[in-house]
């Protein structure tokens, strides 16, 4: 067949084509590994790999419409015809479902590490308890990172924070924005990422223990530019207790709060951070999933859903137990 000369299916190719159809109760708020997955990588490319499981053959019914079409017009089909049609289709699809996915997503819960480990209270024997540091070179060491004075209305949130914070925790700051406000990159090759996360106006600061579920927050007002370390930024639901789950609030707490820039340009005062705490615990939570995908256990792995034939032991110490790896659960 001559190039120019037009195929029978050609005039039965629909004028719009919309391959992934997501409607408005789609999103992706249950897929949090999913979208960290995005963060720590800086691309979408992680939820592109997921489009084949989530739509099957989305060629699908427009291959059976046109056939239907064409037969009723009297045109025999011709399996033959069907890698040239799905081409056709494919080059006018219009469908963004990414996008479209994180629209229905809308903002998230995350939280940036300004890399500040505070010491709390210890104890080996209730009678003997101490502390790493003094309340007073907590309250200066948090200061100093936010760049508030001593004597402003600021200064006693964060005193108020580390009393209410017994165990320490790492300093971080909470908000909510959409996920592709924080990739620099999208879908781009290029290496190139934020150099600077500014915070201006009202946030949320926490002092918290993710592994403990402990701590405590406070509403603050500040203007404040820091260097962008990719790792230390995370989705909150990223932890097993997280913040708001630990203090039971609803997904509504950081209304009112103010989303950061990031940009290109380094700050002035372009001190490194330390990583994340949350790096270590994100990276050994993906080991412990792999070994257990893998049809293995670990022992002192204290979640249960990474265990198998996990039994109940009625004799002191009484628990629950694992016969795989010997984890054991005390009562």
């Amino acid at each position: 067949m001559d190039e120019k000369e037009t195929r029978p299916w050609e005039p039965y190719i629909p004028t719009y084509v919309d391959m992934y159809y997501v409607d408005y109760r789609d999103d992706l708020s249950d897929n949090t590994k999913l979208l960290q997955d995005c963060i720590d990588k800086n691309s979408l490319y992680p939820i592109s790999e997921y489009l084949d499981d989530w739509w099957e053959y989305p060629e699908a019914p427009y291959l059976e419409e046109m056939q239907n079409q064409m037969e009723r017009g009297g045109i025999e089909w011709d399996d033959d015809w069907v890698d040239e049609i799905r081409d056709a289709l494919w080059a006018k699809d219009t469908s963004d479902p990414i996008n479209d996915l994180l629209r229905n997503t809308g903002a998230i819960t995350m939280f940036y590490s300004l890399g500040v480990e505070i010491d709390g209270w210890h104890s080996a024997f209730l009678c003997n308890p101490w502390r790493g540091e003094s309340e007073e070179m907590a309250a200066y060491k948090i200061r100093r990172a936010l760049g508030i004075s001593k004597d402003s209305p600021e200064a006693k949130k964060i005193w108020t924070i580390v009393c209410n914070a017994p165990y320490g925790g790492e300093l971080r700051i909470y908000f909510e924005t959409d996920l592709r406000e924080v990739l620099s990159r999208k879908y781009e090759e290029h290496d190139q990422d934020f150099k600077s996360i500014h915070f201006k106006g009202t946030v949320a600061v926490a002092l918290y223990d993710h592994n403990q579920g402990s701590g405590y927050y406070e509403e603050f007002e500040i203007d404040r530019k820091f260097p962008f370390k990719r790792e230390n930024l995370a989705l909150s639901d990223s932890e097993k207790y997280s913040l708001e789950k630990c203090f039971g609030m609803c997904g509504d707490w950081l209304r009112g709060t103010d989303a950061p820039t990031l940009s290109f340009d380094a700050p002035k005062n372009n001190r490194k951070l330390k990583s994340s705490t949350a790096v270590q615990d994100r990276a050994r939570e993906a080991e412990l999933d792999r070994i257990f995908k893998a049809g293995g256990c670990t022992f002192g792995d204290m979640n249960y859903k990474r265990h198998r034939d996990v039994y109940y032991r009625n004799e002191i110490p009484c628990g629950s137990k694992c016969p795989h790896c010997g984890t054991f659960w005390i009562d």
